[in-house]
């Protein structure tokens, strides 16, 4: 992003992309999206009377927000139909009140359980959060390469993610091979604990930076730095347009100006879903990392701490400018993957603009790197 200081947040929708449905071992799944008629509240269970509070988010859904769809499963009849849908966000809504017209699952049959191999011997906690010889804990429950048989995940206070299992005990998700360092789709929330209105994963449809959840803060300097990476690379390939002042935390976003430097022939940002520069590296670093590099390249080119660009590493903010290091002149950043590779967020303006491109490629960046860690 060009100097893009502030942006109001807007909460609306989630977008989804096509990927391949798999029943275990993997966090992908199905998605379809479908337009909610009305606000919809999120629930973790198909009750349509169940009280908002730990089961479910009041207003999670706005009316005409695109919801992400996973899976699909009978219940309580409930605005005309005994379907629910499950979000790309764990959380259960009538299909009654959407725009699927359809009166029959178009989406496949939620699964009670997903099973996952343990990466280690594992304990079984009786709440998430608790030590692995807390009181109630169940000894090496789940052995190294064993598939642990998930029903729900919920995030602890601490922010990390958890796994109830079926046998009604708490694993930490960092220890089961899900395929994903995030909540897996089609599995629903035990609880709407670290869920907020507004606050969906990537692809909120709001103009400007976008708000979500924070990822994981623990970890060594290196592991954090390949979570940021992987989040940036995870980006790639999902059609995202380049948008002036668009994504943020919570992920792709509209864009804030119709006509990029006054020009209409370049067409209207304000309509384009994607990400800028600094929208996509702010992401990146929160999403993987629980660290707020700032919304914009002058404030991202004050964090973390200088070093020279003869030093650099894998994780640095790289930036470009009209003045050399000077954070009120900068006009792009992108994070060094090393080799002399960039990750970037650029022009052209279609679904090409998140993208792996040469360090020198838009001239010479400055004469210093940020790093964040370390």
């Amino acid at each position: 992003m060009l100097n893009l200081r502030k942006s109001a947040l807007t909460a609306v929708a989630a977008l989804a992309v096509l990927v391949p449905l798999v029943n275990t071992g993997t966090a992908q799944a199905e998605v379809r999206t479908f337009t909610a008629t009305t606000a919809l509240d999120g629930r973790t269970v198909k009750d349509p009377g169940v009280p908002v509070g730990q089961k479910r988010v009041a207003d999670m859904y706005l009316e005409g927000e695109k919801v992400g769809v996973v899976c699909q499963d009978t219940g309580p009849e409930y605005g005309g139909k005994k379907i629910w849908d499950l979000t790309t966000e764990g959380l259960w809504i009538p299909d009654g009140y959407t725009s699927n017209t359809s009166d029959t699952m178009v989406l496949p049959k939620c699964a009670t359980s997903k099973s996952f191999p343990a990466k280690v011997d594992l304990n079984g906690r009786k709440k998430k959060g608790d030590a692995a010889t807390a009181p109630g804990s169940v000894v090496d429950r789940y052995g190294a390469g064993r598939q642990v048989p998930v029903k729900c995940q919920a995030q602890a206070e601490s922010g990390t993610i958890w796994n109830f299992t079926t046998d009604n005990l708490w694993v930490p998700d960092n220890y089961v091979k899900t395929g994903t360092d995030g909540f897996v789709q089609g599995l629903p929330r035990c609880d709407t604990d670290g869920i907020e209105p507004g606050q969906a994963p990537p692809g909120n449809a709001v103009h400007g930076r976008s708000n979500g959840p924070a990822g994981p803060t623990t970890g060594t300097n290196a592991e954090k730095v390949q979570r940021v990476i992987d989040t940036a690379k995870s980006q790639i390939g999902k059609g995202h347009l380049y948008s002036w002042g668009a994504g943020g935390k919570g992920g792709a976003s509209y864009g804030v100006h119709h006509y990029p430097d006054n020009d209409p022939s370049q067409g209207d940002d304000y309509n384009r879903r994607g990400f800028d520069c600094s929208g996509l590296t702010l992401y990146a670093f929160w999403k993987g990392a629980g660290v707020d590099i700032g919304a914009w390249t002058g404030a991202q080119n004050v964090k973390g701490r200088a070093v020279a660009m003869a030093d650099r590493k894998p994780g640095d903010l790289v930036f470009w400018g009209r003045s050399d290091n000077d954070e009120d002149a900068t006009t792009h950043v992108a994070l060094y993957l090393g080799d002399n590779k960039i990750l970037e967020a650029a022009p052209p303006r279609d679904g090409r603009s998140i993208r792996i491109s040469e360090l020198n490629s838009h001239g010479t960046p400055y004469s210093e790197v940020r790093r964040i860690f370390g």
